[in-house]
């Protein structure tokens, strides 16, 4: 068997709600990244959003995790992290140069 590719995920919380983020997958642009939520999946979500949560606790993101393990298994292995870092930006620039390259 293969082994999965690693994709990080931030857990961030505004109001009560949980939301996965995919720092190194790129949203509508390279300035935006992927996110996951129990009610309403797949979407893009931007810093200004990102800049209003905060970092989500074990206990409140567990079952969004599940539910994504779910979702991404046996493709990928998600890998929680605390925060976005540089090379998050880098992989959504590069991933969107590749996109753009196809169309």
């Amino acid at each position: 068997m293969n082994n999965p590719e690693k994709l990080d995920v931030l857990f961030r919380v505004r109001c009560g709600e949980v939301t996965a983020v995919f720092p190194s997958e790129c949203g509508t642009d390279e300035w935006d990244f992927t996110c996951y939520a129990h009610v309403g999946q797949h979407g893009s979500c931007d810093r200004g959003w990102y800049n209003t949560t905060r970092k989500a606790k074990p206990a409140q993101y567990e079952s969004l995790l599940a539910e994504l393990r779910q979702i991404y298994a046996p493709e990928y292995e998600l890998v929680v992290k605390s925060r976005m870092t540089g090379k998050h930006a880098e992989a959504r620039k590069a991933q969107m140069g590749r996109m753009r390259a196809v169309a």
